[in-house]
C-alpha cells in the first residue's frame, strides 16, 4: 500500500483531513524517536511523499559531545553536496525505519491511536467549551456500576460521547439503553485532563429547567418574560420567579397556558417534580408573599399569611403563618426555607400564629394601660374637634406609614386594635406600639360609661 493510500484511509477512518493525518503521522514518528534517543530531542524531520523518509538534523561541531544532535565536518560531507561546510551548519542524516526495532509497526499503531485520541479531545474541547449550560439531546449507550456510577450518552448529532453521573440524575429517574434524553452540559474537561469522560451532563441542574422553558415558552426565549430567580430540589420542586417586560401580559398564566398546555411538556420531562411559578415584584414584601403563596407544601392548601415584619437593615422577614404551615414551609433540614430565601434574596423566619397571638395580647395590654382603660371599655376624645395626624409629633416615617394606610385623623387610629393597626400599616407590633405612645403623650382620652 502506498503512503498516500494509507493516509487517505487513515483520515477517512478517523474522520479527519489528510493534512491532519499527515501531521499526526509525523508526530507519531517524533514520539517513537524520542522514546529511542531521549525525550528532550526534537531533531527529527519526516518527509511524506511516495514513501516516508526520516532524517536526523545534526549540527556541525569541531568536537562531538552529543552524538544524537552533533556531527563533525568530515562525517557531514557524506550527507550533503555543499562544499564549504563550517561549524554551526546543519545537515540531514538519513535514518532507516528498521533502526527503530522489530516492534516498530506495533508501537507506531499504538502511538497513532493515542495521537488521534488527543486530536479528537482537542476538537471536542474547542467545540463544547463555550456550550456549558446549554441543552443537549442524547441516547443512552450504557449504564456503569462502579466507583463513579452513571450513564454513557451519545450526544446528537455527532454522536460524541458524554457521561451523566448518577449524582446528576434525580432520585426517581432511571434509564435503559437506547432511551433518548435531554440534559445540560455542566462541565468540559481540557484534552490533557486525566478524567475518563471529557463532557459531563446533568439532569439535576437548574439550567435544565431554564433551557426547557426557553425551548417551550416563546415569551421567555424572545425576552418578553425574564427568569429573575430559580431554586430547585431535583425530583421534588423547582421554583421560578418570572417578570414580564410587558405589563399587559401576565407571565405566570401565559407560561402555564390554557388548561396547562404550554407547561405540560416541561412537567412531562421532569416527571413528578412540581413547577411553581412566582410573579416578580420590586417590593420584597410582595415578592415574599407571592413565593410563599405559590408553595404547595400542604396538599390543596395555600398558606395564609397573617403578617410580615420586614427588618430592612438585616434583610430579614418575619412571616406569621398558621401553626400547621411552619414545619412544611421550613422543610426537612430547612431545604424549603432556603429555596424561598434564594429566590427572594431575604432571610425568612416563620412565626406560628399562636406565638404571634401571645405577642399581640401583650402589646394590646400595654396599649390599654397607656390609655387607662379596661379591655372591654370604649374610649373617646375629650376634645370636641378632630385632631389631624399632622398635629401630633409623629416622625416623618410614621406620618408616611399612616398616610399610606389612609389615616387622616387620630380618632381613626384609636378605633384599631394593635394587631389591626400593624396589619393595616404593614408594620411590626413594636412599630405600631410607638405610634400609640405618640398618641398617649399628646392626646387626652377618657373612658365612656
Amino acid at each position: 500500500m502506498s503512503v498516500s493510500t494509507y493516509l487517505s484511509e487513515f483520515a477517512r477512518e478517523h474522520n479527519i483531513s489528510e493534512d491532519l493525518a499527515s501531521q499526526i503521522l509525523k508526530e507519531a514518528f517524533l514520539t517513537i524517536y524520542r522514546k529511542k534517543v531521549g525525550k528532550d530531542y526534537d531533531n527529527l524531520d519526516v518527509e511524506i511523499g511516495k514513501k516516508i523518509n526520516l532524517y536526523q538534523r545534526k549540527k556541525i561541531v569541531e568536537e562531538i559531545s552529543d552524538e544524537v544532535a552533533e556531527i563533525t565536518p568530515e562525517l557531514a560531507k557524506n550527507y550533503t553536496k555543499k562544499k564549504n561546510l563550517k561549524v554551526g551548519d546543519t545537515v540531514l542524516v538519513p535514518i532507516e525505519i528498521n533502526d527503530f526495532g522489530r516492534q516498530f509497526a506495533q508501537i507506531l499503531k499504538q502511538v497513532l491511536k493515542q495521537k488521534v485520541a488527543e486530536i479528537h479531545k482537542d476538537v471536542i474541547y474547542n467545540e463544547y467549551k463555550n456550550k456549558v449550560g446549554e441543552l443537549v439531546f442524547g441516547k443512552i449507550k450504557s449504564k456503569v456500576e462502579r466507583r463513579n456510577p452513571g450513564y454513557y450518552v451519545s450526544i446528537e448529532p455527532k454522536e460524541v460521547e458524554a457521561f451523566l453521573p448518577m449524582e446528576n440524575v434525580p432520585p426517581d429517574e432511571e434509564f435503559e439503553r437506547g432511551d433518548i434524553i435531554k440534559a445540560v452540559l455542566v462541565k468540559v474537561y481540557p484534552s490533557d485532563s486525566i478524567e475518563e469522560s471529557q463532557l459531563i451532563l446533568s439532569r439535576t441542574s437548574e439550567d435544565l429547567v431554564k433551557q426547557l422553558l426557553i425551548m417551550n415558552i416563546p415569551e421567555i426565549s424572545d425576552g418578553t418574560f425574564v427568569i429573575k430567580a430559580m431554586a430547585r430540589k431535583p425530583g421534588e420542586v423547582t421554583k421560578i420567579v418570572l417578570y414580564s417586560n410587558n405589563e399587559a401580559i401576565d407571565p405566570v398564566s401565559v407560561t402555564v397556558g390554557k388548561q396547562g398546555l404550554r407547561i405540560k411538556p416541561i412537567r412531562a420531562e421532569l416527571g413528578s417534580e412540581r413547577i411553581e411559578l412566582i410573579r416578580w415584584n420590586d417590593d420584597p414584601k410582595i415578592l415574599i408573599k407571592n413565593a410563599i403563596s405559590s408553595s404547595r407544601v400542604l396538599k390543596n392548601r395555600i398558606a395564609e399569611i397573617y403578617h410580615i415584619d420586614m427588618n430592612w437593615e438585616e434583610k430579614t422577614a418575619s412571616v406569621v403563618v398558621p401553626n400547621e404551615f411552619v414545619a412544611p414551609l421550613i422543610g426537612k433540614k430547612g431545604v424549603h426555607q432556603k429555596m424561598l430565601e434564594k429566590i427572594t434574596g431575604w432571610h425568612i423566619i416563620f412565626v406560628p400564629y399562636s406565638e404571634y397571638e401571645i405577642k399581640i395580647a401583650e402589646k394590646q395590654k400595654q396599649v390599654d394601660q397607656i390609655l387607662g382603660i379596661a379591655s372591654e371599655e370604649e374610649v373617646e376624645f375629650i376634645e370636641e374637634e378632630s385632631i389631624p395626624i399632622t398635629m401630633l409629633p409623629f416622625s416623618k416615617k410614621q406620618l408616611k406609614i399612616l398616610k399610606g394606610a389612609g389615616f387622616e385623623d387620630v380618632a381613626e387610629i384609636i378605633e384599631y386594635s394593635i394587631e389591626e393597626l400593624a396589619n393595616k400599616c404593614e408594620i411590626s407590633l413594636d412599630e405600631a406600639m410607638e405610634i400609640w405612645k405618640v398618641i398617649e403623650d399628646n392626646v387626652e382620652i377618657e373612658e365612656t360609661e
